[in-house]
Order: C-alpha cells, then sequence, then structure tokens
C-alpha cells in the first residue's frame, strides 16, 4: 500500500510544474520525496536519509540529515509543497457548499516545546500543542493554517475565509465562527457563512450590533418562525453537509496526522508534517476517486 501511495506521489512532484537551479546537487523534487517518504512511514527525516531505509532499487544518493534540515527551510521547498497541495485539490472541483473548522494537533503533556499553548480540545479537556484551521470542499482540504492551541476560530475565520473560491456559495462552521468579522469576510467573496449562534446569542437580531450578513445567516440556519413550530427545512438540510469535513478530519487522523510525534516540534516542522499528510490525505482520495493513477 504505501509503494504504490510513493509512486504516485512521486509522479506528481516530479509531474508539476516547478523551476530548478542551476548546480544544485539535489533539487527540491527531491528533497520533497525523501520528506514524503518519512511521513508516508511515520518516521523521523533522519530515518528516511539512510540508505538501509529505502528499497534495494533506489539508484539516487540520499541527502544527509544536516542538509534536509537546511532545504526544507528554503523558499523553493515550500513553493513546491503548495504547489502540489494546490494541483491535487484542484481535481476534484469547486462546490457551492463549503466547509470550515478546526483540528487539534496536540503535544505530550510535558513537552518542552514553548511555541505549544494550552487550549481547548473537547468540552471539558485541555491540552497543549497546535490547531490546523481548515477551509474543505466537502472532505477535501483546500486552504490550511496552523495556529497555536489556544488561537480561537473566530480570529482566524476573517484570514481563511478570504480565500473561498468558485464566485459565491455557502460556507458552513459550527458556532465559533458566528462573529462579525467572520461573515463579513466570508461575504466578500460572494459566499454566505452558515454558523449557528452562541448560547448567549440565539434568537437576538439586534441590527446595531450584528451586521446584515450575520442577520442573514441566522434567518438561514434558525427562522424567525421556529418559535412558531416552523423550522428552517432549508437550512437545517444545508447544514447537514458541515459533517463532510469532520469525516475529512477523521481521513487525516487515519493518515498519521493526529497527535504530533516527538520529532515535530515548534510551528515550522508543524506546518511542514501537516502539509504533507494533507498532500498524503488528498493523493489518497484522489486514487480512490479515479483522479490519479
Amino acid at each position: 500500500m504505501e509503494a504504490k501511495l510513493y509512486a504516485a506521489l512521486y509522479q506528481l512532484v516530479f509531474s508539476t510544474a516547478h523551476p530548478r537551479r542551476k548546480r544544485e546537487q539535489f533539487c527540491d523534487r527531491w528533497v520533497m520525496m525523501i520528506y514524503l517518504w518519512s511521513a508516508v512511514w511515520g518516521r523521523p527525516v533522519s530515518w528516511a536519509c539512510r540508505t538501509e531505509n529505502w528499497p534495494a532499487s533506489l539508484d539516487r544518493p540520499l541527502a544527509s540529515q544536516s542538509r534536509m534540515s537546511r532545504r526544507l527551510r528554503t523558499v523553493g521547498v515550500s513553493q513546491l509543497l503548495e504547489r502540489l497541495l494546490a494541483s491535487v485539490s484542484e481535481r476534484f472541483g469547486t462546490p457551492m457548499i463549503k466547509q470550515v473548522d478546526s483540528k487539534p494537533l496536540t503535544v505530550g503533556a510535558y513537552s518542552k516545546d514553548e511555541d505549544a499553548r494550552r487550549g481547548r480540545i473537547a468540552d471539558g479537556q485541555f491540552g497543549r500543542g497546535y490547531r490546523l484551521h481548515a477551509v474543505s470542499h466537502g472532505r477535501i482540504f483546500r486552504h490550511f493554517l496552523v495556529e497555536s492551541l489556544n488561537t480561537n476560530d473566530a480570529a482566524v475565520g476573517p484570514q481563511l475565509l478570504p480565500k473561498l473560491e468558485g464566485g459565491g456559495g455557502y460556507v458552513l462552521g459550527d458556532n465559533a465562527y458566528d462573529s462579525n468579522d467572520c461573515h463579513v469576510a466570508a461575504a466578500s467573496t460572494g459566499h454566505q457563512l452558515v454558523a449557528p449562534p452562541r448560547r448567549a446569542n440565539k434568537g437576538k437580531r439586534d441590527g446595531k450590533y450584528n451586521g446584515p450578513e450575520r442577520l442573514r445567516g441566522l434567518d438561514i440556519i434558525d427562522g424567525p418562525l421556529e418559535r412558531c413550530g416552523v423550522p428552517s427545512a432549508f437550512g437545517e438540510g444545508l447544514y447537514n453537509h458541515r459533517q463532510q469535513i469532520e469525516s475529512g478530519f477523521a481521513g487525516l487522523t487515519y493518515c498519521g496526522l493526529g497527535a504530533l510525534p516527538p520529532w515535530v516540534r515548534t510551528p515550522r516542522r508543524v506546518a511542514l508534517w501537516a502539509a504533507a499528510k494533507l498532500l498524503i490525505y488528498l493523493t489518497t482520495q484522489a486514487r480512490k476517486k479515479g483522479l490519479m493513477a
């Protein structure tokens, strides 16, 4: 299974347009393939730099761990990874209904990572680590950001929602995104954010403190006739699509993006590890849909 997945990743990496610098012993593509080899097997980069951990048919030299550490910090490798993620996710098309949500990426309770902050994982549960914020097209992730675990979804929403594509539609989120800033950010791309109100704001329609975008979203999910026993069937049916991003996060966990391994610390390494796991997940989904060989 891993061999077929890696073969698909190899074909994707070397078919994606990316410039190559002259006098470069290890090109950005080969550096990426070495890193993806470690991500596919869930091992540190130092493991992937040893020849004994590769098939006997390997006919290329491997970069050292120190060289990999330097090259993974370069702009070229980061740009290549962005191009790979965009190339795979674009194959699924752009639906009218999108989703936005976040997933905790925890570290050990005694980790010395100073950037790993304490935050809420679920109701009544807290931990330390980071949080993956993502916009998805169903179960297919399109854009993402990595922040500390104590960063609220409402603070990241205005950064992610302006990246919505398709010219218009709906974007679904939980009640953490029920803020005027998030609604305005979604409306700037022609999308209507649909998020249930927080308990303190349920039933309130004060136009002085709430913008028209938020009031429109509340009317969709919490119709004004609900108190009369006539719930919004359209809003309920629309919001049921939000569970697709939860299924996507479950698929990411299956691909190994859950609690962070001991060698993935600091925001840069966490973002790189998350991007590699996202690429593996998207490639797996594309192969199942027949969009990749």
